[in-house]
């Protein structure tokens, strides 16, 4: 089911405000990658959207044809291991005790269009609604980490039915996924046992920012 998710994904053609979606160049939606481990606590991982496409990828999506196939082959050769926004991301979720699966995804799947990195609240609502709700129906977790405070914020809105944690970008400018880093080095049981209730006395699913705590 998510394979047949992801191929309607990199055909849509909606050309949604502020996004680049250009498959004659091989600027293509991505993401909605499956990374399959042998730990049983698994989770989603939200970005807010793919960076922008470089060359290489572009030539990539055009040789091998515009297909989920060719997204998925992409990020097992050339992301999963070798960009540190997935790297880091993973060993800080391992390290709290997510071990198993994870489903990488985002708010919305196409590049930002221009350089201000902005996205409009209506492409987010579409896309969101259009596949990222159904990514999450279709894997079975409730453990959603959100990227960033816009993934967080939307993540916490949108799926009041699952534990939203969240974090700040593994590649900000800023600092503050490193901070927190250094914070969970020095205190691990600290943030596990803050995350290891998912859901507050009333029996809702709660929203946990570890960056605020």
């Amino acid at each position: 089911m998510l394979n047949e998710l992801g191929e309607k994904l990199v055909k849509c053609n909606l050309n949604c405000e502020g996004i680049n979606n250009n498959p004659k160049e091989g600027i293509i939606p991505r993401g909605l990658i499956l990374e399959k481990r042998n730990g049983t606590n698994k989770c989603i991982v939200v970005g807010l959207n793919p960076g922008k496409c470089e060359e290489k990828e572009r030539e990539y999506y055009l040789t091998k044809g515009i297909k989920y196939e060719s997204i998925i082959g992409y990020f097992f050769e050339n992301y999963l291991n070798k960009r540190a926004y997935f790297i880091r991301t993973r060993d800080l979720i391992t390290r709290l005790g997510f071990d198993g699966d994870i489903l990488w995804t985002d708010l919305v799947k196409c590049e930002c269009l221009g350089k201000n990195g902005k996205i409009p609240v209506q492409t987010l609502r579409v896309c969101i609604n259009r596949f990222l709700r159904k990514e999450i129906n279709l894997f079975n977790c409730s453990t959603i980490f959100a990227l960033g405070n816009v993934a967080f914020d939307f993540c916490a809105l949108s799926f009041p039915n699952h534990f939203i944690v969240g974090i700040p970008h593994p590649t900000g400018s800023y600092g503050h996924f490193r901070k927190l880093n250094e914070r969970i080095s020095s205190n691990l049981d600290y943030f596990i046992d803050k995350i290891s209730d998912r859901k507050d006395n009333n029996g809702n699913y709660r929203a946990i920012h570890l960056a605020k705590i």
